[in-house]
């Protein structure tokens, strides 16, 4: 029986932020059974094929599927040397079944890994017969991927223990290197094209109205904690290659933010943090909750928000990364704290006063 996987609509990033163009589940999905709005997304019964796709590409696990999850899977192999996983499509046998290979994402890939399981992929040779065409298979090599990538940063980190292998049949290590490279830049083009854009600035919106950010309480998606715990050991920054299927990102902020605060309103995970005392209004950036959903980005009206680097993400935890910081003073009219990048010693609300009167009264 065909299983459709569970929309959890706060997670969502579309949900957060009303005029988010996030598609990454719409994109990948080979059976047209995701619809947009702008409160989140609607599965649509009546096409879904179970196959899951979409649970892998979004970073927030808005989208669930137990079969494809991460503690499903590693609960599931347990102390085990050795585990199988299998594709339903292909009828192969394996110590568990999953819809589609290419819905377990790059994360769980590398914590097999990093426990010490070998883990074997059995029927990926059915890719190019199998009803979710090609994304699937796309989906797929781009997971082992990420995978790779992520297991050059633990050789990088100078740690003593081995990743465990992964194991495919012959068929599929054929695949991999004929013509599919093409078709998987192309999809992951169309699933984090949007993203790219807002990052560039080349997509300018007008500013959106306040009831555009729904409130929600913050959460770690499930990935996010297993890619903390693969590298809870490392006190120095780990960075990894960049790539589309890992949850991971470093933002700047150039000149030109405006103190909004819209970039923490919006964050679903808490990774952009706003800190105040007496001295400083600061904005932070927690790397170990940041999931690169992007979010922060297109709610950003001067598009000051950027990537520190092109080509690599840091994916263990470290402390706090300052990305803005103004004095705050205290108004010597009305005696409250206001922020300042100037020498003013009165706040805006009282100086406003100020010439409401003059202008009144002369």
């Amino acid at each position: 029986m065909l299983t459709v996987p569970n929309f959890r609509a706060e997670r969502c990033v579309r949900y957060r932020y009303a005029y988010s163009e996030c598609s990454r589940c719409a994109e990948a999905c080979p059976h047209g059974a995701v619809r947009l709005f702008d409160a989140g997304v609607e599965l649509l019964a009546e096409s879904c094929q179970g196959c899951a796709l979409c649970v892998a590409v979004c970073p927030t696990d808005a989208l669930l599927e137990k079969s494809v999850s991460s503690d499903t899977l590693l609960k599931s192999a347990g102390d085990s040397k050795r585990y199988t996983v299998s594709c339903a499509p292909s009828g192969a046998r394996g110590d568990t079944v999953v819809p589609c290979l290419g819905a377990i994402n790059a994360v769980t890939l590398a914590g097999f890994a990093r426990r010490g399981i070998e883990l074997h992929l059995a029927g990926s040779g059915h890719c190019g017969v199998c009803a979710h065409g090609a994304t699937g298979q796309v989906m797929f090599l781009s997971n082992l991927e990420a995978r790779e990538a992520l297991g050059a940063v633990e050789l990088a980190g100078g740690t003593e223990t081995e990743w465990a292998r992964l194991v495919m049949d012959e068929a599929a290590a054929g695949e991999v290197g004929n013509g599919i490279a093409a078709s998987r830049r192309q999809l992951f083009r169309r699933m984090v094209g949007q993203g790219l854009d807002v990052v560039s600035g080349a997509d300018e919106v007008p500013p959106p109205p306040l009831k555009a950010i729904r409130a929600a309480a913050p959460f770690l998606p499930e990935r996010k904690e297993l890619l903390n715990a693969i590298f809870d050991e490392n006190a120095e920054p780990l960075r990894a290659m960049r790539h589309a299927a890992i949850p991971a990102e470093n933002w700047v902020v150039e000149q030109g933010c405006t103190n909004c605060e819209a970039c923490v309103r919006v964050c679903p995970t808490g990774a952009m943090q706003l800190l105040e005392d007496n001295e400083a209004w600061r904005l932070v950036l927690l790397a170990e909750r940041c999931v690169a959903c992007d979010v922060c980005v297109e709610v950003c009206q001067p598009k000051v928000l950027r990537q520190r680097d092109a080509d690599s993400v840091v994916v263990n935890k470290q402390k706090g990364r300052l990305l803005r910081s103004i004095p705050r003073k205290r108004c010597t009219s009305c005696d409250r704290l206001f922020v300042t990048e100037n020498d003013a010693s009165i706040c805006q609300i009282c100086s406003s006063d100020d010439e409401d009167f003059a202008h009144i009264f002369g």
